[in-house]
């Protein structure tokens, strides 16, 4: 009797480890990519007509697949953040931006790179000014997603901050 029960323990014992390894070679991703964002900074000024630098590095433990660029206005004191926002007078005629970037097979580190027009109207009629939501989102190829998100103000004025000769860009 006992060398049936080694024969039936050692059956057993294989068909556990080779279920094991196959479980091994599948194992799905999970992990977020990483954003890290340079441009804009947080609470940087732009004048209708000008444009935002947009400067960032992705990461992926797998590969990445896209990132996606959303402005939108603020005025209703949303927040992706703790910032605390305050309403906006001039909120007639708001502008937004969304477009999405493949980023091409394969790669598990990006360098984004972009200019983003701001109108100075809409219509005819001139943007509103004030407090906008500038959101970037980066996909990796399993559909695992991070976001970040930066206050920008497009504002006209004395102070026009989107001539960005002052940083240093190697692109």
């Amino acid at each position: 009797m006992k060398p049936n029960l080694i024969y039936l323990f050692s059956i057993f014992s294989i068909l556990f480890l080779a279920s094991c390894s196959d479980d091994d070679e599948s194992l799905p991703d999970n992990e977020a990519p990483e954003i890290d964002m340079v441009d804009p900074g947080d609470h940087e000024e732009i004048a209708p007509g000008g444009e935002i630098h947009f400067d960032a590095l992705f990461t992926d433990n797998e590969e990445l697949a896209s990132f996606k660029i959303n402005v939108h206005n603020a005025f209703d004191g949303h927040t992706h953040s703790s910032a605390d926002l305050k309403q906006e007078a001039s909120q007639d005629n708001p502008w937004s931006y969304d477009e999405v970037f493949e980023i091409e097979p394969g790669q598990t580190s990006y360098e984004a790179h972009e200019h983003i027009a701001v109108p100075a109207e809409i219509n005819g009629e001139p943007i509103s000014e004030g407090h906008y939501h500038f959101g970037v989102f980066v996909t990796d190829a399993a559909g695992n997603e991070s976001q970040a998100f930066v206050e920008i103000h497009i504002e006209a004025g004395e102070h026009d901050h989107d001539d960005h000769d002052d940083h240093d860009h190697n692109h």
